[in-house]
């Protein structure tokens, strides 16, 4: 008889816990359905890539709007200097970007300790490398390359008249020209940029704090 018992008390324990486990259940269900689920916040990796993609975008066409105009209405000559401009851009920012990425931040902050000029900036940027590098590497890099695409074949166009062999030619060696300039002048200033990266980064940051009203 007192073995029943105890299994008789035994089994209204469990049924009871099972009791008081399924309203907890229904108590916690009821409650986020009144509070609502926390809505998934974006993470900042994906703002970013939204941000640059859309400023690559606006960019883009902006830069395009005036290639396209320069190439269409200006003199060659005005064309080849631009060509020539957008080539040094796509090296100089690709400096900065491996600059920016090889640079030790541990020199920027004793030299932020002793108010050095533009240091404050060249730590942002270092705290910042994989940002300044997709800006100055990937976007600034390849909205250049693609204008200056557009700018070579708007030269050969100009420079080869109603000679469809010469042109196809002329566009192809131009076209080799442009790209063997642009990829041996960030090789040869990437070895640079990784040996002088603090004084880079400090050299940019006195030229931002320029247009900065903290600085001033």
């Amino acid at each position: 008889m007192k073995n029943e018992n105890i299994d008789t008390n035994s089994h209204n324990l469990n049924d009871s816990s099972i009791d008081l486990s399924l309203e907890e259940n229904c108590k916690s269900k009821k409650d986020k359905e009144k509070k609502g689920e926390p809505k998934k916040k974006i993470s900042g990796a994906t703002l970013w890539t939204i941000k640059i993609t859309i400023v690559t975008l606006v960019l883009g066409l902006f830069f395009s709007f005036i290639s396209e105009l320069t190439s269409s209405y200006a003199h060659v000559s005005i064309t080849i200097l631009l060509l020539f401009l957008l080539i040094a851009i796509s090296i100089i920012c690709d400096a900065i970007g491996i600059a920016a990425t090889s640079c030790d931040l541990a020199p920027l902050l004793s030299m932020a300790s002793r108010k050095v000029p533009g240091s404050k900036k060249a730590i942002a940027l270092v705290k910042n490398a994989e940002k300044v590098s997709n800006i100055c590497c990937d976007v600034i890099g390849d909205i250049c390359g693609i204008i200056s695409g557009a700018c070579t074949v708007a030269i050969v166009a100009k420079l080869v008249i109603d000679n469809s062999t010469l042109n196809y030619w002329m566009s192809i060696i131009v076209s080799s020209l442009v790209g063997a300039i642009t990829v041996g002048g960030k090789s040869f200033f990437k070895t640079i940029a990784m040996k002088n990266s603090k004084e880079i980064l400090l050299l940019v940051s006195r030229i931002l704090s320029v247009f900065s009203k903290k600085e001033k």
